[in-house]
């Protein structure tokens, strides 16, 4: 269906767009505020490599929980490419989606609790938008290079996106929230166009069967 280059781009484009690290940098930043700059880089480091290791799960798991509920590849991919293509539109209108995690979700956590692991890692960076993402792009695989290239995309995408918590502050003060609401907007725009061709694609595969 693509060749690997096209795959690799696909993948990266999805799964770093979903993830949205730039537009996550506000939230962390309000997340970790008070904390010294040293702690902000180990919750950045914590939450990434927690976000990591959970996307890399339904890498491996994803085929096997389509099966057992009988779901295909197809069906699987219309109902993926849909949930991308809403959360496409609130970062057109650049705001966060409740398809990535809700506000109650961010903010219900106890006194104590360690935010790298909630809200950051779950739901905000590896919420079900971006499980799913990673499960359709593993149902698309046509070799193993390709499974390879989405477990490489996931670990590039968190690697960048502990870069840009760890230079947050910078960021925020390059960009302004104007920058960082026109990046959304182009990704948002990006993800659309992506995600109506995983409907279509889908809607294929379902009328071909």
């Amino acid at each position: 269906m693509y060749s690997t280059a096209e795959f690799a781009l696909i993948s990266f484009s999805l799964i770093f767009f979903i993830v949205d690290p730039l537009g996550n940098i506000p939230v962390f930043l309000a997340l970790t505020e008070g904390v010294s700059v040293q702690e902000r880089k180990k919750i950045a480091w914590r939450a990434c490599l927690a976000s990591f290791f959970i996307l890399l799960v339904f890498a491996f798991i994803g085929e096997w929980i389509l099966r057992l509920f009988r779901v295909t590849i197809s069906s699987f991919q219309i109902a993926g490419g849909i949930l991308i293509f809403i959360i496409a539109l609130s970062m057109l209108q650049a705001r966060r989606s409740r398809a990535k995690s809700t506000p109650e979700e961010e903010h219900e956590r106890a006194e104590g609790d360690d935010v790298a692991i909630f809200p950051l890692a779950i739901p905000m960076l590896s919420g079900p938008a971006a499980i799913t993402t990673v499960m359709v792009l593993v149902n698309l695989s046509t070799s193993l290079a390709h499974r390879v290239i989405v477990i490489l995309c996931i670990l590039i995408t968190n690697l960048c996106c502990y870069l840009i918590f760890q230079q947050s502050t910078r960021l925020m003060n390059l960009l302004g929230q104007t920058g960082i609401n026109v990046l959304m907007r182009l990704m948002g725009l990006l993800l659309a166009v992506i995600s109506v061709q995983f409907v279509f694609d889908g809607l294929k595969g379902v009328l071909g069967e």
